[in-house]
């Protein structure tokens, strides 16, 4: 195995004094010690970036990057099977192999499953829509994929980037391709729904894993295309450079989704109405759920039934209160309409 860790890495990495728009969702930083991070969302709150630490060097490891022995935080190979690592085991073997981080470094009042690392602890980060012209330049058939992606949905490439590992500039084997589509949030819903009317009519290209279909990724040409989407206007961002309070844990709250603009994102943002919280009738109010597995799952009108805690979201000032849900399981659906479900209790 060639190392040339250090030639690729410096053709993709960017220093952190280029992020002068923010942090975005969808990226890959490289920390001071080689170890890989993944963004999700744009809350990053006292200098701190959060994230999942995805890849740290490991002279055993199974994962090849550039030629340099890597392994992973989030799968593990089980009798020959690769598995997801539960999100309380990632955090329990984070602290093992970084002793540096705080313990509370998890504790976080809309991520929990996800870490507050320095900022000053990173050298670098990947920029999506650089990433992605390595890849198709490095990757013929990456590139066919993401052409034909480009036409389907009528979206130009220099709109498009690449996440995942192929940020990182490599291609596993058996990789799907995670495409991000930058735009407003008009033109990323007006792209949703194009992938939508296709993978509801033809079941060829719906994408099932896992016992789920998941509504954002499609087959093309046989390749699975996972998509994601980013605020091309920082203005529409909902919690950007926003801080945020806990007002009360442990909260019980029925509400019916108003608006979904935002459900595409990590975080996804819904607006509820008609909202008892705690079996009390309650105004209108924004729920906030940093689980980017239930992207795109949201429609409006369904009604929620949800376990979670409320929260001033401080913006400009101005406090917002606001329902927090940090794992997508405290939420079901709920077939009432209206009101707060009423059972007789078992005899």
């Amino acid at each position: 195995m060639t190392d040339h860790f250090e030639e690729k890495i410096s053709q993709l990495l960017n220093p952190m004094s280029q992020l002068t728009r923010g942090l975005l969702d969808t990226t890959y930083l490289m920390r001071k010690d080689g170890s890989f991070v993944y963004t999700e969302g744009y809350w990053h709150p006292n200098d701190k970036i959060i994230g999942k630490l995805i890849y740290y060097p490991d002279p055993g490891g199974k994962t090849d990057i550039h030629g340099r022995s890597y392994n992973s935080l989030i799968k593990e190979e089980v009798d020959g099977e690769i598995l997801y690592v539960s999100h309380t085991d990632q955090i329990r073997k984070l602290y093992r192999l970084f002793p540096d981080l705080p313990p509370d470094s998890h504790k976080l009042i809309l991520a929990e499953y996800q870490v507050a690392f320095p900022r000053d602890s990173f050298s670098g980060y990947f920029d999506d829509r650089k990433s992605l012209r390595f890849v198709m330049d490095n990757y013929p058939a990456v590139a066919e994929i993401v052409e034909e992606t480009s036409r389907i949905f009528e979206v130009p490439i220099d709109r498009l980037g690449i996440t995942g590992s192929s940020a990182l500039g490599r291609r596993g084997m058996h990789s799907d391709i995670d495409l991000v589509f930058f735009g407003t949030v008009r033109q990323n819903l007006e792209t949703a729904r194009k992938l939508w009317s296709i993978i509801y009519s033809r079941p060829e290209c719906q994408v099932v894993e896992y016992g789920k279909f998941w509504p954002l990724k499609i087959y093309v040409k046989g390749m699975e295309v996972c998509t994601f989407y980013v605020y091309s206007d920082l203005s529409e961002i909902p919690l950007r450079e926003a801080e945020v309070e806990l007002v009360k844990d442990n909260v019980e709250a029925y509400g019916t989704v108003a608006d979904n603009r935002h459900s595409l994102y990590v975080p996804v943002v819904l607006r509820l109405e008609n909202v008892y919280l705690d079996g009390e009738k309650a105004d209108d109010i924004d729920l906030i759920i940093y689980d980017g597995s239930i992207r795109g799952e949201f429609k409006e009108g369904l009604r929620l039934h949800i376990r979670g805690r409320l929260v001033n979201v401080v913006r400009g000032g101005k406090k917002t209160l606001t329902l927090s849900v940090i794992d997508g399981f405290n939420i079901e659906l709920e077939r009432f309409k209206a009101g707060v479900p009423r059972f007789q209790p078992p005899e």
